[in-house]
């Protein structure tokens, strides 16, 4: 059925921006990211700051809790189905950006990481629309997600995390410091 192939895309695509890091492409600045930073800094600024390995450990769980509610959302086969499935993803997403934003990253990649929870509460919000189409039996709504500009900005940070030697993809059990 090809809503159910746009649907792995789509696990596929987001599992991809949020979990394989130095995938995406690399994006600029502006003052809505600096305001990003500035409320994930000062959220963090009560938690020690991390080294690096630690950092990465963190990310790295973070993107695995997301990994399995992405799995979950690729198994809907129709627009009821992938509505809710989709929804469970937007709360995940939140519930991330909330871990994120509570993680007081290394100086070396602070704004960045800053970028990262904005995009990811971003990405979030932009899903709305989406499942709102998808209750009212509109499967195309799908063919959005990979185009929000939410997920690309989620994309940039990534790389540019890991563009600083930040591998925040892959296994927690792989991290280096």
């Amino acid at each position: 059925m090809a809503g159910a192939k746009v649907l792995r895309l789509l696990a596929f695509l987001a599992a991809l921006a949020l979990l394989a890091a130095g995938c995406g492409k690399s994006g600029g600045g502006g003052t809505t990211e600096s305001a990003a930073t500035t409320e994930a800094t000062t959220t963090a600024s009560a938690a020690p700051q991390l080294g690096k390995s630690e950092y990465v450990a963190q990310m790295q769980e973070i993107g695995q809790s997301l990994s399995a509610a992405l799995s979950n959302f690729g198994s809907a086969t129709t627009a009821a189905t992938a509505a809710v499935a989709l929804a469970r993803v937007q709360d995940q997403l939140r519930s991330a950006a909330d871990r994120l934003a509570g993680i007081n990253a290394p100086g070396a990649i602070s704004v960045q990481h800053g970028q990262l929870v904005k995009a990811v509460r971003d990405f979030a919000d932009e899903l709305g629309p989406v499942i709102a189409k998808l209750k009212k039996g509109d499967l195309t709504a799908l063919q959005a997600v990979p185009t929000l500009k939410g997920l690309t900005e989620i994309q940039s940070a990534s790389t540019a995390i890991t563009n600083k030697g930040f591998a925040i993809g892959g296994s927690p059990t792989t991290t280096t410091g």
